[in-house]
């Protein structure tokens, strides 16, 4: 009775320490869970499409983004963009694989985390054996049947006494977010491909229509040429040069209409169909006007949008915690494992014959040639390699805007120019063909000015596409995918102020 009573208050002590140890252990865990995923939903592009599988990752931080804030391209005021964009957030390839894999990560973080706990196991076993034999020399048999159940429970714990378990999980968490704003990067990448095909695309069915009024309208002057030709007033040579210049205008047509369908193939692409099928949109709306250029900000403000930048510095500390996952792994590891097993040659006996195990291990490699201290220099060099990418990305996010930045200014007034030009061109060719008319000039004059001015209205459409192009490359090196609505009409009151 005395034993029976030592022995339960062994046991009872035993798991008050052992609950002691897995809520200490639980308090870890959810605390650093808590403070790494705080601000998983803090990006407004996650507040708006996270799927749901993952929700275990979310938490409830309040409201994760301003409604009043606009996406990027809406800045471009087209639904048929707007359709897009929102098409290929849920059905693009690339961003589909860069979820999948966020997904693995953060199983993986989930593993790391559950050594924070005990590891608690249960069994059960039963035999029956039958045997057979003779007895002496007597032919008589004897048999003989044997019967064996058992039940046992089990739990062990790894005390983090240096921080291993910790670590081990903090550098799976912070991959998880590497990962996450992997996948943003994915996102922002082909919204921004997407709205560049899509200018392209608008911008070819423009160039197509202004050479297909340029063929109407070179044709028009071959039928004049061909009239004066009957009429005496122009030389055979003056028509084959004006019908030069039609051949010229038509041989543009076949690229255009070539690029016209790569770019629907490439518009399917990213929108995760095959190419073929029906984009349903309008190829013939004009091309979207610039805002003026937002305000970037300073580097800073950069930092904070750049999905990039924020998967580099979650690398960075991914291998932080691989370096003190290393280096834990060089010291002495404790563990306390605890077992209760009840053996019996019948059912009716099974719990009354226990065995109750209790039991500590200290273990420590005494020698393994030098391996754990050179994986810790692994790890060191690996952290170092991180932190050096971190900085070449930060370097790059801000020599790309930088570059964008001036690209519209340099793009827009390019853009001026050109159109200057343009009036000037149109007005000579007008003069030119007056003359011609009137035989105080000769055509060869008059086609000349006709040639570049129509090959100036191409490029003009070429350079419109272009601007635009370069607004998309700005909010694609700015990172974010709002666009903030108060900063829009600012901007928009702003445009109407400089027109007065």
């Amino acid at each position: 009775m005395l034993k029976e009573k030592h022995t339960l208050r062994i046991l009872y002590r035993f798991f008050c320490l052992f609950f002691l140890l897995f809520f200490c252990s639980a308090c870890q865990g959810s605390g650093l869970r808590s403070e790494l995923q705080e601000e998983l939903l803090s990006s407004p592009m996650l507040g708006e499409y996270f799927y749901a599988e993952l929700e275990p990752y979310k938490k409830e931080v309040g409201e994760v983004y301003n409604h009043k804030n606009k996406l990027w391209w809406d800045t471009f005021a087209s639904a048929d963009l707007n359709t897009l964009e929102q098409t290929a957030l849920k059905e693009n390839y690339d961003i589909l694989t860069a979820y999948s894999r966020m997904k693995q990560y953060a199983a993986e973080a989930h593993i790391a985390e559950s050594e924070f706990f005990p590891l608690i196991t249960v069994g059960a076993s039963g035999t029956s054996a039958h045997a057979e034999r003779k007895s002496g020399s007597s032919e008589r048999t004897v048999s003989e049947t044997t019967e064996k159940y058992g039940l046992n429970a089990s739990a062990s714990y790894e005390l983090d006494l240096w921080g291993r378990v910790r670590s081990a999980y903090s550098a799976d968490n912070m991959r998880f977010y590497a990962s996450r704003d992997d996948w943003q990067t994915a996102a922002m990448t082909i919204t921004a491909n997407i709205a560049s095909a899509w200018v392209e695309l608008l911008g070819n069915q423009a160039e197509t229509d202004i050479v297909k009024e340029q063929i109407r309208v070179n044709e028009s002057l071959v039928k004049l040429q061909k009239v004066r030709f009957s009429n005496s007033l122009v030389s055979s040579l003056d028509v084959l040069q004006q019908e030069e210049v039609l051949a010229s205008s038509k041989a543009e047509l076949p690229d255009l209409l070539q690029a016209n369908l790569e770019l629907k193939n490439t518009l399917c692409i990213l929108l995760g169909k095959i190419p073929g099928n029906a984009l349903n949109i309008d190829e013939h709306a004009p091309l979207p006007d610039v805002l003026a250029i937002p305000d970037v900000g300073i580097p800073v403000e950069l930092l904070q949008y750049r999905p990039d930048i924020r998967s580099a510095w979650a690398n960075v500390q991914a291998k932080h915690f691989d370096l003190k996952e290393a280096q834990a792994n060089r010291l002495p590891k404790l563990n306390l494992s605890v077992s209760h097993v009840f053996n019996a040659g019948s059912l009716s006996l099974l719990l009354e014959n226990w065995t109750n195990e209790l039991m500590g291990s200290l273990s420590y490699t005494l020698f393994d040639a030098g391996a754990k201290k050179h994986q810790v220099e692994k790890m060191r060099a690996m952290a170092e390699e991180a932190v050096t990418a971190y900085i070449k990305t930060v370097a790059e996010a801000v020599a790309e805007v930088n570059n964008a930045i001036a690209q519209e200014y340099s793009q827009q007034e390019k853009l001026r120019l050109l159109e200057q030009q343009y009036v000037m061109a149109k007005s000579a060719t007008r003069g030119a063909l007056n003359s011609y008319l009137e035989g105080s000039e000769d055509v060869m004059r008059f086609l000349t000015l006709l040639q570049s001015t129509q090959d100036l209205e191409r490029t003009i459409a070429k350079q419109r596409v272009n601007v635009v192009q370069v607004r998309i490359n700005l909010y694609r090196a700015l990172g974010n995918m709002y666009f903030p609505e108060e900063q829009v009409f600012v901007l928009a009151q702003k445009e109407a102020v400089d027109e007065k």
